[in-house]
This record gives C-alpha cells, structure tokens and sequence, in this order.
C-alpha cells in the first residue's frame, strides 16, 4: 500500500453533530470552541462542516498533557 493510499484510509472526518455527541454539548458550544481556537477549523463540504478526527484527538492529547480538564459547558 503506499503512503497515499495509507493516509487516505486512515482519514476519518467528524461532523458537528458527532462532536457534539462526543463532548456532550451543543452546536453552539462546538462554534464557540472552533471560534476560539480550542477546536481547529473544520473543512467545509457542500455547507456541512468537518473535522479531522486525527487532529481532534490530537488536541485531545495537547489538552490533557497540560493539565486541563475538558470544558463539559453547554
């Protein structure tokens, strides 16, 4: 498999609705996250927004080697 293929496989992207579902909050919390940086920006197909899982986890990462808890704000 090459590298190409590799990566394209293991891409995976979030949308809103499972972000939401993943932190348990609310499409506003997950713009105001996004707007503040605390998410990265998400790419947007036909008006429908996606996160890349890979980035997302690891920010997840970032987040909890510095000591924060999550933010659990609706």
């Amino acid at each position: 498999m090459s590298i190409v293929s590799e990566r394209h496989c293991k891409v995976r992207k979030l949308t809103t609705r499972v972000l939401c579902e993943r932190y348990g909050v609310s499409e506003r919390t997950v713009d105001r996250w996004t707007a503040t940086g605390i998410l990265p920006q998400p790419m947007r197909i036909n008006n429908v927004r996606y996160w890349d899982e890979a980035e997302i986890e690891q920010r997840e990462r970032d987040h909890m080697s510095a000591g924060r808890q999550p933010e659990r704000v609706a």
